[in-house]
């Protein structure tokens, strides 16, 4: 078995068959990783499409998306479908991305999510991102967000402050 851990009859499966459809031998190798390799592709694939986006980078962003990735806003009711639309999306954002940090990536299998604080025109907003791979490309993202707000008064001998900035 090559270093890599892909059985050699697959890799040359994958590459002369497969790979040369997408350009992504990645995506139809995921079947032939090891558990380990395969979530650390999927972790650092989270990191890279979060910076994607900030750096409004279409080629990163259309390599890690499947073609007929579909993302989702349950709050506004919205529903993207396609990676080209997803990326239209984020290149249109009126004065850019808003400007944001991972603060924690979190999954196994074909789960993963992403907990981010932005600033969005001045105002700090939550966001929880659930992305769905098939193989090492995200198919499908559901995004949740929540504007920062007070604690109530009533609660406030019952919990400590967290004090986070975008």
């Amino acid at each position: 078995m090559p270093a890599e851990g892909v059985p050699k009859g697959a890799r040359r499966m994958v590459d002369a068959s497969l790979a040369h459809e997408t350009g992504d031998p990645m995506l139809y190798l995921a079947p032939f990783m090891f558990p380990a390799r395969l979530a650390l592709e999927r972790r650092v694939a989270v990191g890279r499409y979060f910076t994607a986006i900030q750096r409004g980078d279409r080629d990163e962003l259309m390599a890690l998306l499947t073609p007929d990735a579909v993302t989702r806003w349950p709050q506004s009711g919205e529903r993207i479908t396609g990676a080209t639309s997803c990326v239209r999306v984020h290149e249109s954002y009126p004065g850019g991305p808003p400007k944001y940090r991972v603060n924690r990536i979190t999954g196994a299998g074909e789960v993963w999510t992403a907990e981010l604080v932005s600033d969005y025109n001045g105002e700090t907003w939550y966001g929880l991102s659930v992305l769905e791979f098939r193989g090492t490309r995200i198919a499908r993202m559901t995004d949740y967000f929540g504007q920062a707000f007070p604690a109530p008064e009533w609660r406030r001998d019952l919990v400590e402050l967290e004090v986070a900035s975008a």
